[in-house]
């Protein structure tokens, strides 16, 4: 029988790349929202699908690996891990997006950022001091915007997803 730390990360893999799937999707509406607005609504609207994987997984993996017995650090650990492989599949796609598509999106990221920090009146000094930084390379860009704020996103909703997860009773089919 395999170990538990074994099967959170053979499940967390496999729905990792259903998620990651997912993402690249919902990121090429992003991607193609710069031009139409109703592609940009339809990629935003495709982030609700997220919680919704989430939580199918974690039954899925409640019931089928942890035999209905999940605790809640088991859980959190599996829902880190499954946004965790997920984000890398999606910061493929990323990174093509800014490092050949539009290498200039990085830079209009952040001259949108100084100009709100600009306007606000506690933003002054630290429009100035973001200015006199370098912008992120590419590389640097996905691994902190992508993949660190994804297991990030994996972490909060998991506090909240993992509880109804473990409640949820599947009907069996005869």
């Amino acid at each position: 029988m395999e170990s538990k730390n074994s099967q959170i990360l053979n499940y967390a893999m496999q729905g990792g790349l259903i998620l990651g799937s997912f993402w690249m999707l919902k990121y090429l509406f992003v991607i193609t929202g710069e031009l139409h607005p109703l592609l940009n609504f339809t990629g935003t609207f495709l982030s609700l699908g997220t919680p919704i994987l989430l939580f199918y997984f974690l039954v899925k993996y409640n019931h089928d690996a942890a035999g209905g017995g999940m605790r809640l650090g088991e859980g959190i650990q599996f829902s880190i891990l499954l946004f965790f492989f997920a984000s890398l599949l999606e910061s493929l796609v990323v990174l093509l997006h800014v490092k050949w598509i539009d290498p200039l999106f990085i830079g209009g990221i952040y001259d949108a950022m100084m100009e709100m920090a600009s306007q606000m009146a506690i933003g002054r000094n630290l429009a100035a001091e973001l200015a006199d930084q370098p912008l992120p390379g590419a590389v640097t860009y996905v691994f902190s915007n992508v993949i660190m704020a994804d297991v990030f996103l994996g972490l909060i909703l998991s506090l909240f997803i993992v509880p109804s997860a473990m409640r949820f009773k599947r009907k069996e089919t005869v």
